[in-house]
């Protein structure tokens, strides 16, 4: 008896041993994992939150309502929420700030297409760029986050945490931008937004941290950080506004500095949701 005591204690203390390291993932494992696991999602609800701080010189105060000699700023607020249907279109309620000015308006995404629900006439309108301001500005929307995860050049391990009661690994990630560009042309993604991107990427910093399930490997919190410089003719032109007052051009090179966070939660994975395209008026 006393012999089959023992052998039953060190097969416990074996198995206690092994078992974690039987389970250890690498961060690039997990983050295989995750990625893996996106690609097999087809819906998701999500909340969102961004805010886009801009600093411009004086002659470029104009065009954001603002008089003066000194260096000018402004800051974009965008809180929403809504549902994905995964890879191509997602439905959301969003409430833009800016300059002391609040609109809320909703905006569907379909096949690269975007539709804006008009916040004085309450009619939807097609538009030829993407749905929102934030887009314009290079940020990412609810349905890239697994090309941001797919396009890394290196991977941070910050250890374990808690989100909504589930257990979650917290990641660092530097992206890839030749990649990641390449694959967001690849899925067709709106090519105003995507040349915003770019030109991001090209003139600035990006820093991503992910947290996704420890065991189910769902993305459960994308936060990206960007530090950036962009050409302002270039962003009037992929929002359809002229840069001058009185329609001219600023002068070559005139730019706008700007950091943005953008943090996308997710939930109700896999629960029924039906994104229809809205009629145009």
């Amino acid at each position: 008896m006393k012999r089959l005591f023992l052998s039953l204690l060190t097969m416990v203390a074996v198995a206690a041993c092994a078992s974690p390291l039987a389970k250890a993932e690498t961060p690039e494992q997990a983050l295989a994992g995750a990625a893996q696991r996106a690609s097999q999602l087809h819906s998701a609800k999500f909340d969102m939150q961004a805010t886009v701080n801009m600093t411009f010189p004086p002659q470029m105060g104009q065009i954001f309502g603002q008089t003066g000699s000194s260096t000018g700023s402004m800051t974009v607020a965008v809180t929403g929420n809504g549902e994905a249907q995964f890879p191509d279109r997602y439905h959301a309620t969003m409430n833009v700030k800016m300059g002391g000015l609040s609109l809320a308006t909703e905006v569907v995404v379909a096949n690269g297409k975007a539709y804006v629900k008009n916040p004085l006439t309450q009619k939807w309108e097609a538009s030829t760029q993407s749905g929102s301001l934030t887009d314009q500005l290079g940020q990412p929307d609810p349905l890239s986050y697994d090309q941001f995860l797919k396009n890394v050049k290196s991977v941070k391990d910050l250890g374990d945490t808690t989100l909504d009661k589930v257990t979650v690994r917290h990641l660092r990630l530097a992206p890839d931008k030749d990649k990641l560009i390449a694959s967001l042309n690849r899925l067709g993604k709106n090519p105003q937004a995507a040349a915003a991107m770019k030109q991001v990427l090209d003139s600035g910093t990006m820093a991503i941290e992910v947290w996704f399930g420890k065991d189910d490997h769902l993305v459960r919190r994308m936060n990206v950080n960007l530090d950036y410089n962009i050409d302002l003719n270039q962003l009037m032109g992929s929002l359809g506004t002229s840069a001058g007052a009185s329609g001219s051009r600023l002068p070559a090179g005139s730019t706008i500095h700007a950091s943005a966070q953008v943090v996308i939660n997710y939930h109700d994975f896999d629960a029924p949701v039906t994104i229809s395209v809205p009629t145009v008026s």
